[in-house]
């Protein structure tokens, strides 16, 4: 048998010999060849490529289709597979991947009505946990985030930051969004997430064809706030939101003369609004005692040449009566005055509706009919009250 040797590249002498050709010399192993392989859904983690829902010829020349199997290549061999590289840690219970997704080290296979969460630290992926009604029903669903991985169901919407699954429609068992609103807004194949990673947003498109396409909804994930939106982007059908290569999310959608077209997502103000609506949470202030609500500040800038068009009201308790707040001498504001540079002004409110209150909420809409300045910005809100004894 021919004599084998390894060298060294840091010793001047000659390496060790072996009876037998070295690890990289040696030929594939037939018995686990892939003669070519195509997937639905794929992620990369370190050096390597996983990919899901699969076809594959094997050495036999036989194709066969595994749609809830994983493959990983070799390291640093993206285009590399072989059958002994497959991963199954969930198969023959009904449900396709529909998509992989990864962050740090863990490996996210969701399927239609399971997400399962892999271990990928070492050699052998191992199953880490399992989350019932946590899949998606498409590949748009999901995005991937520099805070975690997020993504959508008719459920609800969720981030996984590498520890746990939290829910982003609720916070310690109270519900940003309502079940009713967001059966509302959710499409079941359309509603589509993706992320801003200049402002730290996620966008929600609720459709992709058909009316109400233009409807989104935003979450701030420094704020953990949510804000919605109708019309936003028009009702031409959608393609899937992507980030490029410096972070903006883009899509696209079919023009009026039937072309395709690119566009990028703008949160910055740009065109005059019409049937403007902001309204706040109701807010209890942290507990359910009642209050006195004297007056709100709001620090706000432009439409310097006049009016910003906006008119605030109040709420109180739930209600569906809207208030008109006051000004110092006791006439309603109707309209804000703009400002070029930051303003604040005072809006007092009725104490004989709002002394006596558990909770408030604000509401600005737009004034007269009018169109809201496009240059409409507001940096800050609070509330003056005073919460009274409990006898």
């Amino acid at each position: 048998m021919a004599n084998y040797a390894v060298m060294n590249p840091g010793k001047y002498h000659l390496g060790v010999p072996f009876n037998f050709p070295p690890l990289q010399n040696r030929r594939l192993n037939q018995q686990y060849l892939i003669k070519n392989i195509s997937w639905k859904t794929s992620t990369l983690i370190g050096r390597r490529l996983y990919v899901g829902n699969v076809q594959i010829t094997d050495k036999d020349n036989k194709t066969r289709t595994l749609t809830d199997s994983i493959f990983k290549s070799k390291a640093g061999q993206f285009d590399v597979f072989t059958t002994d590289r497959r991963i199954d840690v969930a198969v023959g219970d009904g449900e396709d991947i529909v998509r992989l997704a990864s962050y740090a080290d863990r490996l996210l296979q969701f399927k239609q009505n399971t997400l399962t969460i892999i271990n990928a630290t070492k050699s052998d992926e191992m199953l880490e946990a399992t989350h019932r009604f946590k899949g998606v029903s498409h590949h748009n669903a999901v995005c991937e985030t520099d805070y975690g991985v997020a993504w959508c169901n008719q459920h609800g919407v969720y981030l996984y930051n590498g520890r746990q699954v939290g829910e982003l429609l609720m916070n310690e068992g109270v519900r940003f969004i309502s079940e009713s609103k967001w059966n509302a807004f959710y499409k079941d194949g359309e509603t589509m997430i993706g992320y801003v990673p200049q402002s730290r947003q996620l966008l929600l498109i609720k459709g992709v064809s058909g009316s109400n396409t233009g409807d989104i909804m935003v979450f701030d994930m420094v704020t953990s706030s949510w804000t919605e939106a109708t019309g936003r982007l028009g009702i031409e059908h959608k393609t899937n939101l992507v980030n490029m290569w410096d972070g903006k999310l883009i899509y696209g959608y079919e023009s009026d003369t039937n072309e395709a077209t690119i566009k990028p997502w703008k949160s910055d103000c740009s065109i005059a609004i019409d049937n403007f609506k902001v309204q706040t949470k109701d807010m209890n202030f942290g507990n359910h005692a009642k209050k006195k609500i004297t007056k709100v500040r709001i620090t706000y800038k432009g439409a310097s040449g006049g009016n910003i068009n906006v008119l605030p009201k109040y709420i109180v308790d739930g209600g569906s009566t809207r208030h008109s707040f006051q000004d110092s001498n006791g006439s309603a504001i109707t309209n804000i005055a703009g400002n070029a540079n930051w303003s604040e002004i005072e809006l007092y409110t009725d104490t004989s509706i709002a002394g006596n209150v558990r909770s408030f909420a604000i509401e600005l809409t737009d004034a007269s009919g009018q169109d809201v300045a496009s240059d409409f910005e507001i940096n800050d809100i609070t509330v003056i009250y005073r919460q009274k004894s409990v006898k």
